[in-house]
């Protein structure tokens, strides 16, 4: 071939990467630019952690105090989180002198969100709130709540829980906490946006108080790091 023919060649080459190239470029910067982007939020304090009462249509006389403990999920990208997911991943145990001991054999659980265990979030949509959980009135503990407390080993008594807000509970795991220092780790996942992960200190003494103030002096949760 003479040197039109390679020039033909080579620019034929270069033109067909391009269109190949180009359209996998573009691609990729609108996923970076208006890709969705998950931040986990929580405050101890409304309207994170509240003081409300249960309610049902089926007995109107039913009216006790539970306080939920629960972070917010927001998307502060350009898109659309697809079937996010909040998993409580590891429960630790604090034992004196606060040292933190990983409760072996803990699987994988999914928190509940307004009785779902995923939903979407549209771009800069406020107000997502997932449950950690929650504590009860004594009476409703004892009446409804009772069967399904698996206690950490070691780690009984006659106190009020706090119970974890599952999906679905099993029975081979704690699904709650009786007064004592933990740590529990919670990963946000979604399909199409990067996952992220979160630590929680909770120190609980047991104690029921009738207001928000005073409640969270017995019951702390503070977001930490890492769990050490």
């Amino acid at each position: 071939m003479d040197y039109s023919d390679w020039v033909l060649v080579v620019t034929s080459l270069f033109l067909g990467a391009t269109a190949l190239f180009v359209p996998w470029l573009a691609e990729l910067v609108k996923r970076k630019a208006f890709a969705p982007k998950l931040k986990v939020r929580f405050d101890l304090a409304p309207p994170y952690c509240i003081k409300t009462y249960w309610h049902s249509p089926t007995k109107p006389e039913l009216e006790e105090p539970v306080y939920y403990f629960r972070f917010e999920v927001t998307n502060d990208g350009q898109s659309q989180a697809r079937h996010c997911e909040a998993v409580l991943e590891e429960l630790w145990i604090y034992d004196p002198p606060e040292r933190p001991h990983r409760v072996p054999s803990f699987s994988p659980v999914n928190l509940r969100c307004d009785g779902r265990d995923s939903l979407d979030i549209n771009p800069h949509r406020r107000g997502i709130y997932w449950a950690m959980g929650h504590i009860s009135s004594s009476s409703y503990q004892q009446r409804e709540e009772r069967s399904i407390f698996i206690d950490v080993p070691d780690r009984q008594g006659d106190h009020l829980r706090f119970l974890f807000d599952l999906v679905h509970y099993p029975y081979s795991q704690p699904s709650c906490l009786a007064p004592g220092g933990y740590a529990i780790k919670v990963a946000v996942y979604s399909e199409n946006a990067p996952s992220q992960e979160v630590c929680f200190k909770i120190v609980w003494s047991g104690q029921w108080r009738d207001t928000e103030q005073d409640m969270f002096r017995e019951m702390v949760v503070q977001r930490i790091d890492s769990i050490r």
